[in-house]
């Protein structure tokens, strides 16, 4: 599975990322332009005067493969 990873900066500079799970892996650059603008322009997330997702800066897709060596979980002592 693939998560959609935004990364925008903050008013103050600081880089800061939105991380979502269950995405289409088929969105195209000016939706996800889109997306990130309006969310941006929201000012939902503000902590201490900055606003944390201010400008659009990136967005990627992230794919974690796990690989397990051993998993103790279902063994019932």
């Amino acid at each position: 599975m693939k998560q959609l990873d935004m990364e925008f900066l903050s008013s103050t500079g600081k880089v800061q990322h939105i991380k979502f799970k269950y995405v289409s892996e088929s969105l195209k650059e000016a939706e996800v332009r889109q997306a990130m603008n309006e969310l941006a322009g929201l000012n939902l997330f503000v902590k201490k005067d900055e606003v944390l997702y201010a400008k659009p800066q990136a967005a990627k897709y992230i794919e974690t493969i796990r690989e397990p060596i051993f998993d103790d979980k279902a063994v019932k002592a």
